[in-house]
């Protein structure tokens, strides 16, 4: 994985500050403090949030800058944070797991999926529940994210001052779309480009590698409203798997 440029990391927390699927997710932990890891924890916003709910939290991420930046908010001192990925998680056991922010579509590959599913598997308490999102493929999301030529958006952002940005979708194809964001920042004129790729899995080998992890009851929605998923319609796959 790339590493993210402190900059971008800061306007990143700063501009995905929306709530819709952190409530979803904290609505399904119980009131009573739970052992809680949050895989892929970016810059730690939600992982505070539920160590100020009274569980005792794990976050960890593979970017030192996005850890960094979470070991410096507020709250941060609640939280136990960890450089890595979910085989890099303490045994536990945990009440539930978390991967969140489409964290999850960052598995390119089947190994990929089934070695994070196992390290979680092995790692939750009897009952205990993994909870993660991504995108239908049917949606094909990708095909609204290409900004027109010329035309890159602009947002003023409190960290970092006005920015320019724009997307380009460069292939898409067996799953996987690639493709990269470019940004300007117009206080200094810096212009850095990142690239990416994600995975689309359809829902039907979502449920296959579950399977092959060990997981047992399944739950799956198409929204964050808590709407039941349809593979053909939903725009995204949220799964509630129990060990």
């Amino acid at each position: 994985m790339t590493e993210q440029n402190p900059r971008l990391v800061r306007v990143y927390d700063e501009l995905n500050s929306g709530t819709w699927d952190t409530d979803f997710y904290a609505a399904q932990l119980s009131a009573e403090p739970l052992r809680v890891a949050d895989i892929g924890c970016g810059t730690g916003a939600f992982a505070v949030r539920l160590a100020r709910l009274g569980h005792q939290v794990v976050g960890v991420d593979p970017s030192s800058a996005m850890l960094d930046f979470a070991r410096r908010r507020e709250g941060a001192e609640l939280v136990h944070w960890l450089d890595g990925t979910a085989e890099s998680l303490p045994s536990g056991p945990f009440d539930a797991a978390l991967m969140m922010g489409h964290a999850f579509q960052c598995l390119l590959s089947d190994e990929a999926i089934l070695a994070t599913l196992r390290a979680v598997r092995s790692r939750l308490a009897p009952g205990g529940r993994f909870m993660f999102e991504s995108r239908n493929p049917v949606a094909k999301a990708w095909l609204g994210w290409n900004t027109p030529e010329n035309q890159p958006s602009r947002t003023e952002t409190a960290s970092e001052g006005p920015l320019e940005e724009s997307y380009r979708v460069l292939s898409a194809k067996n799953e996987l779309v690639d493709f990269e964001c470019w940004n300007k920042f117009l206080s200094d004129d810096e212009e850095i480009t990142e690239r990416a790729t994600l995975r689309f899995a359809p829902a039907s080998t979502l449920d296959t590698l579950l399977a092959a992890a060990g997981f047992g009851a399944i739950r799956w929605f198409g929204d964050w409203n808590g709407a039941d998923f349809d593979p053909r319609s939903s725009a995204e796959i949220i799964v509630i798997a129990a060990s």
